[in-house]
C-alpha cells in the first residue's frame, strides 16, 4: 500500500524532525559535564542544527552587553564559504554600524520576534550591505530567547530568499525557539544548583564541626570532613551504617538511640546531649551533638542532621584549669603575709586569711572595699592615697610604707596581673610585715655576735691572763721590798697592765653588747684594732701571720661600727680556717693580709678593705651561693652558714658592698666597700 502525502506535510514532517533533532542536541549538551560555558556552547549547537535548512544561509547568536548598550555576537554561522570567524566579523561590524535600528537590539528591545521579508525594500547600512553581498541574505528573523523573565539572548535567523518566513515557519521557529529559551533557562538552573550544592558542600566541609545526616531508620547518608577528621572514617567506610555503631561508644549506644528515637517521636524536646565518641583508631573522644529533624518530603518520614562539636580538648583544659585555680586558692590561703587581688577602679577583690588576722576584721568587712579605706584606715576628703596611685600606673613596685589597717609597718610589693578574657585588670598587693622580719633579723644577729663570743672566749682569757700574771709578778717584787727604789716602775707597770686588761674586756662587752643601729663617723684604724685585739692571741695560737697595710690618712667612714666589727671578725674567722685547714703547721704563707685603700664609684668615695687569705680557696660553681642563708662548706657542726649572710646584710645596710674573689688551692680575697666621709683632699679611681 503506497501512502502519498501533500508538500505541506512532507515540510511539516521535516519540521518535526529538525525540532526532534535540535531537542536531541539539547538533551545530550545537557548532561555533559565536561564543557565548561554550556550556555554557549548550547547556542553555538542551535545556530548548527537552524542552519541545515537550505533555505537558511546565515544563523548567528548574541547576547545583550552588561552595560545594556549593545549585543556582544557568541556564535556566527554560514551556509557559504566564509569561516566562522569572518562570518563573526561580518556580524560584528552590521551591529556596530547599525547601533540599535539592527532587527536583534529590536527584538530584544520589544521581547518579540522581528522579521524582515525582503532586506533589499528596506534602507540599510553600510555593513549590512557587505553581508548581503558575501552571504546572499534577503530575509532575516530575530527571536528573543526569553523564559519566565529570564532573558537568554537573541538568535538570528537569515534566508537566502525573500518571504521566507511564511506563517508555518513562523510558528515552527516560535516553537523551536522556545525549547531554546527552555533549555537555557534549565541549563541555567542547573549550574546555579551545581554551584550552590558545591558552595553548600563547601561550607560544610569547612566548618569545624562534625556534620551527618541520618536517614530516618539510622543509617548515615553524609559524613563531612571534620567528622572524618574526628572519628578516623572515610564517608565510603560508613555509608549506609548505622549512626549508633560508628558515633557511640558502646556502652551508649542504646541510651543515645533511645534518646534521638524520642526525638524523632517528637515526645523530647532534648535536641542537644553529649555522649563519648569511639574512634576507628580506639581512641574516646567527647562530642557535644546537637539534632536537627531532616523532613523527607516524598516518602512522608524524617530524618536527623547531626551537628557535633569535639569538647574532649575544652574539657581537659576545663579540668585543668579547674585544678589550676584550686591550686592557686591553696596557694593563696597559705601566704603567712596579707595578699588582696585588687581592680584597677581599687576596689578589693579578694584577699587571704592572713589579710583579715592582720586588719582584725572578717571577709565581709574587707572584699568589696576600697583599697585605702582598709589599708590605710581611710584618708582626708580631697586628699590622694599614694598606693592607689601606685596601682593605677600598672607597674611592679616594691617600697616601704606603714599601713595603720594592718596595725604595723609593711614592705609593699605590687604585681599587676596579666588581663584576661572577660575579667578585669587587676593588681596583686603581698604587704610583709617589716616589724616581724627585723625582730627576726636582730635575733639571728645577736645569735650571730654569740656564737663569736664564744669563739672569741677561749683566745680572749689567755691574753687576760699574761697582764694579769704580769700585774701579780710586779705586786710580789713591791711586797717583798718595799724600799726599793725601781718600785716607782713596777706600780707604773702594774697601771699599764690593768689597762691593758681593761680594753680588752671593754672590746669583748662592745662587741656582744646590743647596739642602737645608728651610723657615726668612726676611723677605720679604730674598728680594725678592735677586731685584732680581740684574735690576736687566737692568730699567734694558730701561727697565723696578720700583715696590716692601711695608710694612716684614710678619711673616716660612716657606719654602724659595730655591725662592721662583726663583718670583720666573721671574715677573718672563716680565714682563720682555711688557712689552718691548708696549712696543719706553721708555714711561711699562712698569713692573713688587710689592705685598705680609697676609691671612687659612680663619683662618690669609699674606704675598701681587702681581706686576703692563702688558704684553700672557694670552688668556682658554689661562688653564687656564698652569701645564701645557711649555706656552709664547712662540715656538719662546725658552722651554721649565716656568717657571710649575715656579714652581705650588714654590709649593705651600711651602704656598702661585699664582693667575693677566689682561686681554688690558692687564696680568698673578700672586699668591702664603704662610704667614706666628705674630707678636703683627692682621692683616686679604681
Amino acid at each position: 500500500m503506497i501512502i502519498t502525502m501533500s508538500r505541506n506535510e512532507i515540510k511539516q514532517l521535516q519540521q518535526y524532525e529538525r525540532r526532534n533533532k535540535l531537542l536531541a542536541a539539547i538533551s545530550e549538551l545537557s548532561v555533559r559535564a565536561d564543557t565548561h560555558n554550556n550556555l554557549n556552547t548550547l547556542l553555538q549547537e542551535c545556530c548548527r542544527i537552524l542552519l541545515e535548512k537550505e533555505e537558511f544561509c546565515l544563523v548567528w547568536a548574541g547576547r545583550r552587553d552588561s552595560d545594556g548598550t549593545g549585543i556582544t555576537p557568541l556564535a556566527a554561522l554560514t551556509s557559504n564559504r566564509l569561516t566562522d570567524g569572518d562570518c563573526l566579523t561580518l556580524v560584528e561590524h552590521v551591529l556596530t554600524d547599525m547601533n540599535e535600528t539592527n532587527p536583534a537590539a529590536c527584538a530584544l528591545l520589544s521581547g518579540n520576534r522581528v522579521i524582515t521579508q525582503d532586506i533589499q525594500t528596506s534602507p540599510h547600512s553600510a555593513a549590512l550591505q557587505e553581508m548581503v553581498a558575501k552571504t546572499g541574505v534577503r530575509s532575516c528573523s530575530a527571536w528573543p530567547l526569553l523564559h519566565q523573565g529570564h532573558e537568554y539572548g537573541v538568535i538570528n535567523i537569515h534566508s537566502d530568499q525573500a518571504n521566507a518566513f511564511t506563517e508555518s515557519e513562523t510558528d515552527f521557529l516560535s516553537l523551536v525557539i522556545a525549547d531554546i529559551s527552555l533549555a537555557l533557562y534549565s541549563l541555567e538552573m542547573r549550574n546555579r544548583l551545581e554551584i550552590e550544592r558545591n558552595f553548600n558542600r563547601e561550607i560544610i566541609d569547612t566548618i569545624q564541626a562534625l556534620m551527618i545526616s541520618i536517614s530516618p531508620c539510622g543509617q548515615i547518608l553524609s559524613f563531612n570532613t571534620k567528622a572524618e577528621e574526628v572519628t578516623g572514617y572515610a564517608q565510603k567506610e560508613v555509608y549506609r551504617k548505622y549512626w549508633v555503631d560508628v558515633l557511640m561508644d558502646p556502652e551508649n549506644r542504646s541510651h543515645s538511640q533511645n534518646l534521638v528515637s524520642e526525638i524523632l517521636k517528637g515526645s523530647s524536646d532534648n535536641m542537644n546531649f553529649q555522649a563519648p565518641l569511639l574512634t576507628k583508631g580506639q581512641q574516646s573522644r567527647t562530642i557535644k551533638w546537637h539534632a536537627s529533624i531532616r523532613p523527607e518530603v516524598q516518602e512522608n518520614k524524617v530524618g536527623l542532621v547531626l551537628f557535633g562539636i569535639d569538647i574532649s580538648e575544652q574539657l581537659k583544659v576545663d579540668r585543668a584549669l579547674n585544678r589550676a585555680i584550686s591550686k592557686w586558692e591553696n596557694l593563696f590561703a597559705s601566704i603567712q603575709d596579707p595578699a588582696l587581688i585588687i581592680s584597677s577602679d581599687n576596689i578589693i577583690l579578694d584577699a587571704n586569711p592572713a589579710t583579715f588576722a592582720a586588719a582584725r576584721k572578717t571577709r565581709n568587712e574587707v572584699i568589696d572595699k576600697k583599697v585605702c579605706d582598709i589599708l590605710h584606715g581611710g584618708r582626708a576628703a580631697g586628699a590622694i592615697c599614694p598606693l592607689e596611685a601606685q596601682i593605677s600606673t600598672r607597674k611592679s613596685i616594691i617600697n616601704e610604707a606603714e599601713l595603720r589597717g594592718l596595725h604595723g609597718n609593711y614592705l609593699i610589693t605590687l604585681s599587676p596581673l596579666a588581663p584576661t578574657q572577660g575579667h578585669r585588670e587587676a593588681t596583686l598587693l603581698i604587704a610583709r610585715d617589716l616589724t616581724e622580719q627585723e625582730m627576726i633579723k636582730a635575733e639571728a644577729m645577736h645569735t650571730a655576735q654569740l656564737a663569736s663570743v664564744g669563739e672569741l672566749a677561749a683566745g680572749v682569757a689567755h691574753e687576760i691572763n699574761n697582764p694579769i700574771n704580769g700585774i701579780i709578778n710586779y705586786a710580789q717584787i713591791i711586797l717583798d721590798d718595799p724600799a726599793d727604789p725601781e718600785n716607782q716602775e713596777n706600780l707604773r707597770r702594774v697601771i699599764k697592765e690593768g689597762k691593758r686588761i681593761a680594753c680588752i674586756v671593754s672590746n669583748l662587752l662592745d662587741f656582744a653588747r646590743r647596739h642602737e643601729e645608728s651610723q657615726t663617723s668612726v676611723p677605720i684604724h679604730d674598728i680594725l684594732n678592735s677586731c685584732i685585739d680581740l684574735i690576736r692571741h687566737q692568730l699567734k695560737k694558730d701561727g697565723i701571720l696578720l700583715e696590716l697595710v692601711v695608710a694612716a690618712t684614710l678619711p673616716p667612714i660612716l657606719c654602724n661600727a659595730q655591725q662592721i666589727q662583726q663583718v670583720i671578725l666573721n671574715i677573718m674567722s672563716n680565714a682563720r680556717y682555711a688557712l689552718n685547714k691548708r696549712y696543719p703547721y706553721a708555714n711561711p704563707d699562712k698569713r692573713i693580709l688587710i689592705y685598705g685603700e680609697q676609691i671612687a664609684q659612680s663619683h662618690k668615695k669609699y674606704i675598701r678593705l681587702t681581706i686576703t687569705d692563702q688558704g684553700t680557696g672557694i670552688e668556682h660553681d658554689i661562688m653564687d651561693r656564698l652569701f645564701d642563708p645557711f649555706f656552709s662548706t664547712k662540715p656538719s657542726g662546725e658552722g651554721t652558714g649565716l656568717g657571710l649572710s649575715i656579714s652581705h646584710g650588714l654590709v649593705m645596710e651600711n651602704n656598702g658592698f661585699l664582693r667575693c674573689s677566689s682561686e681554688l688551692g690558692h687564696s680568698t680575697s673578700l672586699i668591702i666597700d664603704l662610704p667614706a666621709v666628705e674630707t678636703p683632699g683627692g682621692f683616686h679611681e679604681d
